[in-house]
C-alpha cells in the first residue's frame, strides 16, 4: 500500500501519525501542530485568526474567541492555495472543539472547493479509552495497523502498571484547572486519567465537554491537588499568569496550597489527545502519589 499524503489539521492526529511512522506522508500542518519537533519543517495550511496568543492573557483570549463566536466567523484560516498544491490524499480533522483546532464545518468548507477531494478522517475521542481506538482504527485507514496496534497495546500496559501501583493508595481530591479566567474544570478524558493516576475528579465530567467554574466551587470542593493545565499553554506561560489563581480571596485556604500541592503542568501531556497522554497520567500519578510510594518503599 502506497503511503497516503497527509495534511494534519490538529495536533492530536500529527501526534498520533508520527508515532505509527507516517512522519513523512505528513505534507501539511496547522500552526498549533509542534510535536514532535521535525514536523516543524511542514509548511502550515492551517493558523488561527486569535493573533499573538501567546502574548495575551488567558481572559484576552477567551474575549477574542467570544467575539469571533458572536460574529459567526471560523476561528481558523485555511489556507487553501496550499492545500490545492500539497494536493493530500487524506485530510485528519476532528469536531470535538473549535477553539483548539479548526471545526468541522470549516474544514468541510474548504475541502469542498478541492478536485479530487481528500479523504476525511474525524478524530472524535471523548474518553481515554477511545483515545486508544482512534489510534488503531488510524492505523487501520493509513495501512499501518500492526504499528498502531503494537503502540496502543504499549500505551495500555503503562496505564495498566500505574493502575496497579496506586490500587492501595489514598485517593486526594483533585482539580484540573483547564483555564484561568474565567475558570474551567478540565473534562473529555482528563478525569479518566487523574482516576488512572490515583486520584478523585470532583470537578470534571469523564467523557464530557471541558466546564467553567465559579470560584466559590472550587473554594467549597477544597482540592487537595490543583493541577494547572490551561490548554495550549506552556508551564512559562501558566507561571507568568498564575496570579489569575491565587490572588482570588480565600487562596490561602485550600487544602492544596496549605500542604504545597499546587503544581502547573503542560497542558501538551493532558489537551492533545495522542500517545502522550499516558505521560501525563504517569506524570499525574508522580505529583499525587510520590509521598506515599516512597514510604512504602522504605524498608
Amino acid at each position: 500500500m502506497t503511503p497516503p499524503r497527509i495534511v494534519s489539521f490538529l495536533p492530536t492526529g500529527t501526534e498520533m501519525l508520527y508515532a505509527i511512522g507516517l512522519g513523512r506522508s505528513v505534507v501539511g500542518r496547522s500552526q498549533h501542530c509542534v510535536y514532535p519537533p521535525e514536523v516543524r519543517k511542514k509548511p502550515v495550511v492551517v493558523s488561527s485568526r486569535v493573533k499573538k496568543i501567546a502574548a495575551q492573557d488567558s481572559l484576552a483570549i477567551h474575549k477574542a474567541v467570544a467575539k469571533l463566536k458572536k460574529e459567526n466567523a471560523h476561528q481558523f484560516e485555511i489556507n487553501l492555495p496550499l492545500l490545492r498544491q500539497l494536493k493530500p490524499d487524506l485530510v485528519i480533522t476532528q469536531n470535538l472543539c473549535s477553539v483548539c483546532a479548526a471545526s468541522h464545518d470549516e474544514v468541510g468548507e474548504a475541502l469542498q472547493r478541492l478536485s479530487p477531494k481528500p479523504k476525511v478522517v474525524t478524530l472524535r475521542a471523548q474518553t481515554l479509552t477511545d483515545v486508544l481506538e482512534e489510534i488503531r482504527r488510524l492505523g487501520k485507514i493509513t495501512g499501518r495497523k500492526a504499528a498502531a496496534d503494537r503502540l496502543a497495546g504499549g500505551l495500555n500496559r503503562r496505564l495498566d502498571a500505574v493502575r496497579r501501583q496506586v490500587s492501595r493508595l489514598p485517593r486526594p481530591r483533585v482539580w484540573c484547572c483547564e483555564w484561568l479566567e474565567p475558570l474551567m474544570a478540565a473534562g473529555h478524558w482528563v478525569p479518566e486519567m487523574v482516576e488512572a493516576a490515583g486520584g478523585v475528579d470532583g470537578l470534571g465530567h469523564s467523557g464530557k465537554n471541558s466546564r467553567w467554574l465559579k470560584w466559590e466551587e472550587v473554594r467549597a470542593y477544597d482540592p487537595e491537588v490543583i493541577a494547572m493545565m490551561p490548554c495550549s499553554y506552556s508551564i512559562a506561560q501558566t507561571l507568568k499568569e498564575k496570579r489569575r489563581l491565587t490572588g482570588r480571596p480565600s487562596w490561602k485556604d485550600l487544602r492544596a496550597v496549605k500542604n504545597g500541592r499546587v503544581y502547573a503542568v503542560a497542558g501538551e501531556f493532558f489537551h492533545h489527545a495522542g500517545p502522550r497522554l499516558v505521560n501525563g497520567v504517569e506524570l499525574l500519578s508522580h505529583l499525587l502519589n510520590s509521598d506515599e510510594i516512597s514510604r512504602k518503599l522504605k524498608p
